[in-house]
């Protein structure tokens, strides 16, 4: 496991290049969001993998389930896509995005990218933090304590929709849970904190 460190502050506080990084994983489920909103035909063909480019796929039980989702957020009633994460940072080995979707069209959508290495985790970690730009309408949220190895959280609004997004180092993996259309309270925050440190568990034990 990477050691967790301090260099860029994404646990304890709020710096330039814990927003730099979120915008990548905001931006990331922006696009992939409007993905488990087109007409597919049927819930059977909206749940195939969607890719768009040659990648390898991490198996779907990396990913929390349905059921555990639900657990969290009772009104999200169903996956509606799942593919390769191509939003992903650096050059992951595999990838696995699931996005699930509520009937207020409400989703959450888990991604989780594994890596060579635990070094090529975190240097991809480091590149999105470095490279990325703030988001307009970022606020930085409190980083979950105890989910891997480093984590960074924040929020996104734009116009009326919010997006709330959960990012995570753990060892060569990168794991990343966002909400999208649920205002930042306190008690969907507590929420979608559970659901990654769920996530993390379910990433790296699958």
């Amino acid at each position: 496991m990477v050691q967790s460190t301090e260099r860029h502050g994404v646990r304890t506080r709020g710096g330039r290049g814990s927003l730099a990084f979120l915008s990548i994983v905001l931006a990331g489920v922006v696009l992939a969001a409007g993905c488990g909103q087109q007409d597919s035909g049927s819930d059977a063909e909206s749940q195939q993998d969607q890719t768009t480019f040659e990648a390898n796929l991490l198996p779907e039980d990396v990913v929390v389930a349905l059921d555990g989702v639900q657990s969290y957020f009772p009104e999200i009633e169903r996956q509606t896509a799942t593919g390769e994460n191509s939003t992903a940072a650096g050059a992951p080995e595999a990838t696995r995005m699931v996005i699930y979707e509520g009937g207020d069209g409400r989703r959450v959508t888990i991604s989780v990218d594994q890596y060579a290495s635990s070094a090529a985790a975190s240097a991809a970690f480091e590149q999105a933090i470095g490279k990325s730009e703030v988001v307009p309408g970022f606020v930085a949220l409190p980083a979950p304590a105890g989910v891997g190895d480093k984590a960074l959280a924040g929020a996104v609004t734009q116009g009326e929709d919010t997006h709330i997004g959960y990012g995570a180092l753990d060892g060569a993996y990168v794991v990343g849970v966002t909400s999208a259309g649920y205002p930042a309270t306190p008690e969907n925050v507590d929420k979608l904190t559970g659901l990654t440190r769920d996530a993390v568990a379910k990433a790296t034990t699958a």
